[in-house]
């Protein structure tokens, strides 16, 4: 019987399956990424899939196979987000969660269903950026006002609102490429995609705090353009 060769759409990863089994869903043996072995199903496939790593690859972990999926009446509908799910199988590609070990996996890794739990939330403020970024904006209100009457404190002003605002525009351009390449050059090339990427796709409170700062210190740059 012919085996089918493909790669994992996520890592990359050589995989080889028996053609019985084309069709049905598994998840990558090394990231655990959800995907699909490519062709059409030729015969039913027995309850377990067995999948090897190609050789000459170099997995993270040696994978043996796939465990048993679950049966058709307890994999027709995902217990996360109720999607339904084909035959045999153990990942759901809507939401992530895996029906064998009970968790979402995003990005090849496990993340936690419900609500957060309490330590999430036991993070010391002085770990956090809010009272750094309210100390930003006093030491800036002050250069600012002693400025408007010593050139010097008015230099050292602007010296602290332009690097403030370059650091915050390639911090939000690395978390866009983290996103996605392609949310990479649009937040690269159109500054106000920017805007759109860190109100709406970014899911970083802090990232939210930190660039709303920077549109007002851009703002405040401006407003000293004019006047002088």
């Amino acid at each position: 019987m012919a085996d089918i060769k493909f790669s994992c759409p996520h890592c990359e990863q050589h995989i080889q399956a028996e053609d019985s089994y084309a069709g049905t869903q598994i998840a990558c043996p090394t990231c655990s990424g959800g995907l699909v072995i490519p062709g059409s199903p030729t015969a039913p496939a027995p309850a377990r899939v067995s999948v090897r790593v190609s050789a000459g690859a170099a997995p993270a972990q040696t994978p043996a196979s796939v465990a048993d999926p679950p049966s058709d009446s307890a994999a027709s509908v995902c217990p996360s987000c109720s999607a339904a799910l084909p035959r045999g199988a153990i990942l759901c590609i809507n939401c992530g969660y895996n029906l064998k070990t009970g968790q979402r996996m995003v990005a090849g890794r496990p993340a936690a269903l419900g609500k957060p739990s309490s330590d999430q939330w036991e993070t010391p403020w002085y770990k956090t950026a809010y009272p750094y970024v309210g100390l930003l904006v006093v030491a800036l209100g002050l250069f600012y006002f002693l400025g408007r009457e010593n050139p010097a404190m008015m230099l050292a002003f602007v010296g602290i609102a332009v690097l403030y605002s370059l650091t915050i525009h390639i911090t939000v351009i690395v978390a866009a490429f983290r996103e996605s390449a392609g949310t990479g050059l649009l937040t690269l090339c159109i500054p106000f995609y920017a805007l759109y990427f860190v109100f709406k796709v970014s899911e970083s409170d802090t990232l939210k705090v930190l660039y709303g700062v920077a549109v007002l210190v851009n703002l405040s740059l401006g407003f000293i353009d004019k006047v002088h």
